[in-house]
């Protein structure tokens, strides 16, 4: 006995690089909306050594930051 699959719908393949590119900044807007981090505004943070910055990103409560 063979099983049969329901199909929905098709979906289609994006064609063009610009058609990838609006997907994916659409999926990106949908994954901010659910993340409950505001998203950082870019910055830079130096360190003197791998010690330094391990304990900063331990004291970060935002995740987006590192």
């Amino acid at each position: 006995m063979e099983k049969k699959v329901k199909v929905v719908g098709k979906r289609s393949l994006p064609e063009t690089h610009e058609e990838f590119f609006r997907r994916g900044q659409r999926l990106r807007r949908s994954a901010d909306k659910l993340n409950p981090f505001p998203r950082p505004r870019g910055f830079v943070v130096k360190f003197k050594t791998h010690d330094e910055y391990e304990r900063w990103k331990r004291e970060q409560s935002n995740p987006r930051l590192w």
